[in-house]
C-alpha cells in the first residue's frame, strides 16, 4: 500500500516537474519571440530613418540641380500684347522771333555814318535810326522808321557801303504784339505723322515753364545739310516779351488703334523676316520651366518705344529682353506673370 502511494507520489511530481518545463520552455519562446519583434522594430525604425535621410538628400540634390540648372539658364523678362495707339514724337530746339516784322532797304548809295538805334529799341514813326553819307556827294541822309515798333534786327555796322541796286538790308522792325513765332525743320519721316492741328509744346529753357502754341504753317526746306520742311509755331503770351528766349519744341502725335502692340526691343528681324521670340511652358525631369519658340510676324508701324505687328496671339509672352543668347529652342529662366 505504501508502495503505490509512494509511486503515485512519484508520478505527480514528475508531471510537476515536466509542467514546469513546459512553461519555462513557453516563456522563453515568448521572451525570444518578443527579442525578435524588438530586433524587427529597431530594424524598420532604423530604415525608415535612412529612407527618410535618402529622401531629403535627395530631394536637396534635385534642388539643387535646378538651382545650379536654372542659374546657367539665361534670364529673361517677358510682355503679354496689348491694344494701343503708338505715339509719335519730334522734338527740336528753336528760338523766339517777332511774328510781324519788315524789312527796310538801302534807297540811296552811301557809306553807313552813324547808327541810332539798337537791337530792341521801341521806336515811332519818322524817327531817325541811321545816318548815310551820299556816294560821291557827301551828303548826309536821314534814315527813319516808317512806322511804330521795335528794332528787332540790324543789317549793318558803322563804316560799311550800301547799294540800293543790291537791296542792301538796313534793319527789321517788328509790330508790337502778343505773338511770338519759333520755327521747327523736320525730316520727311518727322512730317508724315504731325499735321496742322497738331499741339506742340514749348518749353522755355530759361525760364522753366512750358506753353502751348499753334502750328501756323509747314512750308518745304531745303538747305545744304538737309532737305525736309519747316514747321512755325506761334504763341500768343501777353506782358513779357518772348524775342529771343530759347525753347525746347516737343511735338507728339497719337497713331491709329492698333490691336496688337509689343515692346520695340521685342521685334527681330532675320533674312526670312520679322519675329518674335515667345515663352512657353516645358516640362522636364527638373519640373516645370520654359522655353523660347520663334514665331514670324508682319510689322505693321512703330514708334520709339513699340511696334504695332499683325499674326501674334494676344495671350502669347513676348520675349523683351534676355541676359544671356538666347534663339528657337532655347531654354530660359523666367520669374514674373508677364503682365507689363
Amino acid at each position: 500500500m505504501d508502495q503505490a502511494e509512494n509511486g503515485k507520489k512519484a508520478s505527480q511530481l514528475e508531471k510537476e516537474f515536466q509542467l514546469e518545463k513546459v512553461l519555462q520552455l513557453e516563456k522563453e519562446f515568448q521572451l525570444e519571440k518578443a527579442l525578435q519583434l524588438e530586433r524587427v522594430f529597431q530594424r524598420k525604425k532604423r530604415f525608415q530613418k535612412i529612407f527618410a535621410v535618402l529622401v531629403i538628400v535627395l530631394l536637396a540634390l534635385t534642388f539643387l540641380s535646378k538651382s545650379f540648372y536654372n542659374y546657367r539658364l539665361p534670364v529673361v523678362t517677358a510682355a503679354l500684347p496689348r491694344q494701343g495707339r503708338l505715339i509719335f514724337t519730334v522734338e527740336g530746339t528753336s528760338e523766339f522771333v517777332y511774328a510781324y516784322t519788315e524789312l527796310v532797304y538801302a534807297d540811296i548809295d552811301g557809306k553807313i555814318r552813324e547808327i541810332l538805334a539798337d537791337v530792341g529799341d521801341e521806336v515811332k514813326a519818322g524817327q531817325t535810326l541811321m545816318r548815310v553819307e551820299g556816294n560821291g556827294t557827301g551828303e548826309m541822309y536821314d534814315v527813319r522808321a516808317d512806322k511804330d515798333g521795335i528794332v528787332s534786327w540790324i543789317g549793318v555796322s558803322k563804316g560799311i557801303y550800301v547799294s540800293s541796286v543790291q537791296n542792301t538790308v538796313l534793319y527789321e522792325i517788328a509790330e508790337k504784339s502778343e505773338e511770338w513765332v519759333c520755327g521747327l525743320v523736320i525730316s520727311e519721316e518727322q512730317f508724315e505723322h504731325i499735321s496742322m492741328e497738331s499741339v506742340p509744346v514749348l518749353e522755355l529753357v530759361d525760364q522753366n515753364e512750358s506753353v502751348e502754341g499753334e502750328i501756323s504753317s509747314i512750308s518745304g526746306y531745303e538747305s545744304q545739310d538737309l532737305q525736309g520742311y519747316k514747321v512755325n509755331i506761334t504763341v500768343r503770351r501777353a506782358g513779357a516779351p518772348l524775342a529771343g528766349e530759347r525753347v525746347k519744341i516737343t511735338i507728339r502725335e497719337e497713331g491709329e488703334l492698333y490691336d496688337t502692340l509689343i515692346p520695340a526691343a521685342a521685334l527681330c528681324k532675320d533674312a526670312t523676316g520679322y519675329y518674335v521670340l515667345v515663352m512657353r511652358e516645358n516640362d522636364s525631369v527638373l519640373g516645370e520651366g520654359y522655353k523660347a519658340h520663334r514665331m514670324s510676324v508682319d510689322l505693321l508701324d512703330s514708334d520709339e518705344a513699340c511696334c504695332a505687328v499683325r499674326g501674334l496671339p494676344a495671350d502669347e509672352l513676348v520675349i523683351i529682353a534676355s541676359i544671356g543668347e538666347i534663339a528657337d529652342g532655347s531654354n530660359v529662366f523666367y520669374e514674373g506673370d508677364g503682365t507689363q
